[in-house]
């Protein structure tokens, strides 16, 4: 499906609608009575049950009604807003994020649909005062509702939500018809009001014929000449539609039948009134007719969750600065005129000096071009704030802890697959400081802290990267019981000393967990070795510093995209390899000889650090230089030399990923292609690292 479909725009539309809708219920649990946040929860929830049902969401429409009509009322002052009503919007939320997945019909999300509705009915009712307070449909929707049955029109509406319908436990789909008698009107009877009482019982649907009626001169006005099929879902009983009849039944112009016994969509309920009018002039046939048609859709909504789970994936589009396409068509145009001068300078003529300018301008533009397509992809960080702040939410009530959450540096900027493959990380932090870091409420009275904690996020830019901080003012990590269940499980020597940062460092291991007792939450030594692989295959790195007492911060670093980086090209051999230019931080000379280890140390700055021949550590057999140069690269914090034979220079790698087949190549993160047509390698430089130190020990 293209990005330009409408269905698909419809759908990526009501997922930012739902993401808007969560964002005010977090705001509104803090402050209830905003009226403007309650008006936008409102809007998005009105914007996506009409447009829903534009395009055969039926499901949707049936669902968000009632969910519209409760927060309508609170803007209206008539409901309050309470805790357990933004509970279950919340829910809602979740289940509307699930439609959109399904099928249109709802499939065999529907029930999960009526369980809602029952609760949302439970929670409105028993903030009703009394059944006698409820206020009555307003008279336009009467008049409305009676208007488009006289006129043959077929809404859909559905029963008010504080009516006892939505949570009994029993459902009918019944077909009545009424046919007025000659003298309806002569005895008060208003048919039209009739009509309005069974509308009241429950979602419905109604056909009008007009009997054939015409000005002749036999018409009489005082008698009504049209009748009606009406499709009724209600589950106040067939009495409740019978006693709307009481006064003008008398055995023969009100007929109704029972053709179903559940729930249904509001879209079936029209297709089931187009049966009555097309069967008009034979109502035995409606019935089974109505039956059949039911037994069909049910039929075809049984294996439809199934067949949305195997779906294949949809493409996804994102919302672009229409500046930027107004850039990038007018940069187009300028390398259009570039191309044409560069054919007409092949044609005629070999002037170095004019070739020159051309490749020039071509390198100037295309270098403008790479930035302009690349912030094309950019997108606010800011976007999956309000996921993490729902999470925060849903976690906290779960352990019982009251937390704050404070998001900073929202409109930070980074590619949309970063900020895809970003989440399950954070996510996995937020958790961690849930669960491990933050306090129970009387754990944080005996430290002297607030009772609430505190979860901060920020993000902003810092050179060529992201900078991402999560803290919190929870309980700390403890070095010396980090250190003793590293011991515990042989990720250290018993007669190891690292310094405070590797022992901070030991909570990325795999399996290593700093909790007592493993919770649903965390404990069992994944979460935060995911956060380290996750990080690293973003070309990240990631740092952790505490206090005891007083929290923990982490500090993700990203690249703002994974499609180009700028790195220097190094050569072995007839090789060539791109080390990123974030690591790097400077190069320096060594002569070698055939002694030369493949891990080694040389000396800078009056310092000695660890080097990595990547001749020796590749087994590249081609004659050796005399000197090398050392490549000084910073991995988590600390500096590695890189032995190459030569450093090339800059270059801007776009990147391409390796082939299936070469996904056990772990210190390679992608593949670039030259200028001259050949192939670099991309290197991951800590997984570089971890491959010579293992090739090291397994040496000793």
């Amino acid at each position: 499906m293209s990005a330009t479909d409408p269905l698909q725009t419809y759908l990526e539309e009501a997922r930012e609608l739902l993401a808007e809708l969560e964002e005010s219920l977090l705001e509104l649990e803090a402050d209830p009575q905003a009226g403007q946040i309650i008006a936008r929860a409102f809007r998005a929830l009105h914007t996506i049950k009409g447009s829903g049902g534009m395009f055969g969401f039926t499901e949707i429409v049936r669902f968000t009604h009632d969910l519209e009509t409760a927060f309508d009322r609170v803007r209206s002052g008539e409901l309050p807003l309470t805790p357990p009503l933004l509970s279950l919007t919340l829910q809602a939320k979740d289940h509307l994020q699930a439609l959109l997945r399904a099928d249109p019909g709802g499939g065999e999300l529907a029930a999960d649909s009526d369980r809602l509705l029952a609760e949302l009915a439970g929670i409105l009712q028993a903030e009703a005062p009394s059944a006698s307070s409820v206020a009555p449909p307003a008279a336009s929707s009467a008049a409305s509702s009676a208007a488009s049955a006289v006129t043959g029109s077929a809404p859909v509406a559905s029963a008010s939500p504080e009516t006892a319908a939505y949570v009994a436990a029993s459902w009918e789909i019944l077909w009545i018809r009424y046919r007025p008698e000659p003298n309806t009107f002569l005895t008060g009877c208003d048919p039209l009001a009739l009509m309005q009482e069974l509308a009241e019982l429950g979602q419905h649907a109604f056909v009008y014929h007009d009997g054939g009626a015409s000005l002749s001169e036999d018409y009489d006005p005082e008698q009504p000449y049209g009748y009606w099929d009406v499709v009724l879902n209600t589950d106040r009983g067939q009495d409740a539609v019978r006693d709307v009849f009481v006064f003008v039944d008398d055995g023969h112009c009100v007929r109704m039948e029972k053709v179903g016994d559940h729930r249904t969509r509001e879209g079936d309920l029209e297709l089931l009134a187009g049966i009555a009018r097309d069967n008009a002039a034979n109502p035995g046939h409606i019935p089974q007719a109505m039956r059949s048609f039911l037994q069909e859709k049910l039929a075809m909504r049984q294996p439809a969750k199934a067949a949305a789970v195997a779906a294949p994936p949809q493409s996804t589009s994102i919302r672009v600065d229409s500046d930027r396409l107004d850039r990038l068509v007018n940069m187009v145009g300028e390398m259009v005129i570039i191309q044409s001068r560069l054919s007409q300078a092949v044609n005629q003529t070999l002037d170095r000096a004019f070739l020159a300018q051309i490749a020039e301008d071509l390198e100037r533009l295309t270098d403008e071009m790479r930035d302009n397509a690349l912030g094309l992809r950019m997108l606010p960080i800011g976007t999956v704030y309000g996921n993490l702040r729902r999470l925060v939410r849903d976690v906290g009530i779960s352990l019982g802890k009251d937390v704050d959450f404070q998001a900073e540096g929202g409109d930070t900027e980074l590619d949309k697959t970063v900020i895809d493959r970003l989440k399950d990380p954070l996510i996995h932090i937020l958790r961690n400081s849930m669960d491990h870091g933050i306090e129970s409420r009387e754990e944080r009275e005996l430290a002297g802290k607030p009772p609430q904690g505190t979860v901060r996020l920020w993000a902003g830019h810092a050179g060529g990267e992201v900078v991402i901080r999560v803290s919190d003012d929870g309980r700390g990590l403890d070095p010396e019981k980090i250190k003793r269940k590293a011991q515990a499980k042989g990720l250290l020597a018993p007669d190891a000393e690292p310094d405070r940062r590797e022992i901070l460092h030991l909570i990325f291991e795999p399996g290593f967990s700093t909790a007592d007792k493993v919770s649903d939450l965390s404990g069992r030594g994944v979460g935060m070795d995911v956060v380290k692989r996750s990080i690293d295959a973003l070309r990240g790195t990631v740092e952790v510093e505490s206090e005891l007492g007083h929290g923990v911060t982490l500090t993700l670093r990203l690249p703002l995209t994974l499609a180009i980086i700028d790195g220097f090209c190094v050569g072995i051999g007839t090789g060539t390899y791109i080390v990123p230019l974030t690591a790097l931080r400077g190069f320096q000379e060594r002569s070698v000889d055939a002694s030369t280890k493949t891990v080694d140390v040389v000396e800078r700055m009056g310092k000695m650090l660890p080097c990595v021949s990547l001749r020796r550590l590749f087994n590249i057999k081609e004659p050796m230089p005399e000197y090398e140069r050392v490549v000084v690269a910073e991995v988590d914090g600390s500096e590695i030399g890189l032995a190459v034979d030569r450093v090339v220079g800059r270059q801007q790698a776009v990147i391409k990923s390796l082939d299936e087949m070469y996904k056990h190549v772990t210190f390679v993160s992608g593949t670039t292609i030259n200028g001259d047509g050949s192939i670099s390698l991309i290197l991951d430089i800590p997984r570089l690292l971890d491959l010579a130190v293992s090739r090291a020990e397994a040496v000793q």
